[in-house]
């Protein structure tokens, strides 16, 4: 577990760096869509030409481009006996495979011959996470794969050319099986999305079974397409599985940024390792992904089935289904999923994401909770110790004030640009409080000071961040405590909860229209603190109503999440359990079958 945890921080946060690119108008780029990306990638090569930034990816854009062969070799060479590489296994054996398969004509013999021999003498630690596996088994398998017919002891795995790559096979074709079925367990999130897609674009550039290639293809096609549909102007929108804590509060600063401006175009550029290896490969994305990703000329509503990844212990259910719900617009997305604990340390339960220049283009809550049952349920390790080794390379973790937390004490009820989140917190919890994530550079921020005895159109919190209005009604006592980045709205009653209702500035004729519009919605909360219910009218004149716990009503009728589909919405849709996806845009249509040989 301690080589897992240091991978997550070390890796992730130093070695991924984000490099905005010099000069380049990402919105001012003309061509077809196939022809703006060829010109997005063009950027991103007059980078690597140029860097120094130590990676197997650029070190491989030098050669095949021959702008500087020597830099190239000599980054392959250094990095080839980096002591860390054993404990970066995962890391270490697709990337050194992509740049062995990319770059071996313009290696020399010895080289190649050195890289061959690591895998020999060298072990790769595997990882235990879904993206570890990912990573880790398309290098496999590559290597198999070019090495064969060699026996167990010219392996550091003991096991045969033939032997590793059916366990590599095995594994990849059982994930993407997993992942057409019942949904990725690491999900939707801004920063491991791309350690899906970058093995994913390598497998389908040089497996050599047309089957798999395919499969790897296909697999493309539908990452980019999961991650299209929740995508506004650079940003992961709603709710992640995994999130950083930076990143979660600057969503344009998450790694996927980069993926959505090669790609989609809507972000300044910014380059990471894992993308170069997109602009050198013959994949193109279908121009149906872009358009999905890009057209926000209508509302729409979103809905998926994910899954918990594996639970070890305090539960009858391997991976518990995952519930998610997705409005966007041109302006703002509002996404939740349904609470409790879906995923440790690193849970984004819900956001409104809203489109600005400025960095904080974000508002949620979270309960920042610490728990040893929870780490017990996906990890292995001895409880006792489990808390202490995570907060020791996670530091955020035993901290109060983190921005990033599951919670057993958190429920959620969306309906388009409305939501109920409530909370009943257990006395003795670490930490017993609520904390609201208020931008300081929101445009603008109206309130009047909580008063228990005033009437409870007084509670509303009204902010404006360019083209987009968010009312907040907190549901007990809270403060306002400043910070750098934002105004941290902190609640230490356990019983608690807010309700969230998002718009666009064109719904209205100003902000104060909004917000008369918003204070003459019907909300009743009574003997909250017994029932914890609440029931609210939007302003579109739904009827929410939502007990912890208990049923969410809309007009009247309960949601079934039962009824969730793996994906459901204009563009996208797919049965759970079906192994198909089919995409929609106008008159356009794309079915990726998994089915199929």
């Amino acid at each position: 577990m301690r080589y897992s945890l240091i991978l997550l921080v070390i890796i992730m946060e130093s070695m991924y760096p984000l490099t905005a690119l010099p000069g380049g108008d990402a919105f001012a780029q003309e061509g077809t869509i196939a022809e703006q990306f060829e010109q997005r990638c063009q950027q991103l090569f007059a980078y690597t030409d140029t860097t120094r930034e130590q990676s197997y990816f650029v070190a491989v854009a030098k050669l095949l481009r021959k702008t500087d062969i020597e830099t190239g070799i000599r980054m392959i060479e250094e990095m080839l006996v980096d002591p860390s590489a054993s404990s970066r296994g995962m890391f270490v054996i697709y990337e050194l495979m992509a740049a062995y398969l990319y770059g071996r004509d313009e290696l020399p013999a010895e080289l190649r011959e050195r890289i061959w021999q690591s895998f020999r003498t060298r072990p790769l630690y595997r990882g235990d996470t879904e993206n570890h596996l990912v990573m880790y088994y398309t290098g496999l398998y590559l290597a198999a794969q070019t090495w064969k017919g060699y026996g167990g002891k010219h392996w550091y795995t003991g096991k045969s050319s033939e032997e590793n790559f059916r366990e590599a096979e095995g594994w990849l074709n059982h994930w993407i099986k997993t992942t057409t079925t019942i949904g990725q367990g690491e999900f939707d999130s801004p920063t491991y999305h791309i350690v899906f897609l970058a093995p994913m674009v390598v497998l389908y550039q040089f497996a050599e079974d047309p089957a798999m290639k395919r499969k790897a293809e296909m697999m493309m096609h539908y990452l980019l397409a999961d991650f299209a549909v929740e995508h506004l102007q650079g940003m992961y929108c709603g709710a992640h599985s995994r999130d950083y804590p930076y990143d979660a509060v600057e969503p344009k600063r998450a790694p996927m940024t980069a993926w959505a401006w090669l790609y989609f175009g809507q972000t300044a550029p910014v380059m990471r390792p894992g993308i170069v290896a997109a602009a050198l490969s013959s994949y193109r994305m279908p121009e149906i992904i872009h358009h999905i990703a890009t057209d926000r000329s209508r509302p729409y509503v979103h809905t998926e089935t994910k899954r918990v990844r594996n639970v070890i212990r305090f539960s009858d259910q391997r991976n518990p289904l995952v519930y998610k719900y997705t409005y966007m617009t041109k302006n703002f997305a509002l996404g939740s999923m349904q609470g409790g604990i879906l995923q440790p340390i690193q849970e984004h339960t819900w956001d409104v994401t809203f489109v600005s220049e400025k960095p904080n283009a974000t508002l949620f809550t979270i309960h920042p909770f610490i728990s040893g049952r929870e780490l017990g349920m996906f990890f292995p390790e001895e409880m006792k110790f489990t808390v202490d080794e995570v907060a020791r390379f996670h530091t955020y973790y035993g901290k109060e004030d983190k921005w990033v937390s599951s919670s057993p004490y958190e429920r959620t009820f969306q309906h388009k640009n409305a939501l109920i989140v409530l909370y009943n917190i257990s006395k003795g919890t670490r930490f017993e409080h609520i904390d609201g994530f208020f931008p300081k550079d929101l445009d603008e921020r109206v309130y009047e000071p909580f008063k228990s005895e005033s009437p409870l159109e007084s509670r509303w919190i009204f902010c404006r961040a360019g083209s987009t209005y968010i009312a907040y009604f907190p549901l007990k006592p809270y403060d306002w405590i400043e910070e750098d980045e934002c105004w941290r709205l902190r609640s230490h009653e356990l019983k608690n909860g807010c309700i969230v209702e998002v718009a666009s500035a064109d719904e209205y004729s100003s902000f104060e229209d909004f917000q008369k519009a918003i204070l003459s919605n019907k909300l009743i909360i009574v003997d909250f603190d017994q029932n914890l219910t609440v029931d609210y009218m939007t302003s579109a004149g739904n009827q929410m109503q939502f007990a912890y716990d208990g049923e969410r009503l809309l007009n009247g009728r309960p949601i079934d999440f039962a009824s969730y589909k793996l994906f459901n919405g204009p563009f996208l849709n797919a049965e759970v359990g079906s192994r198909k996806l089919e995409m929609r845009y106008k008159e356009m249509k794309l079915t990726l079958n998994f089915n199929e040989p």
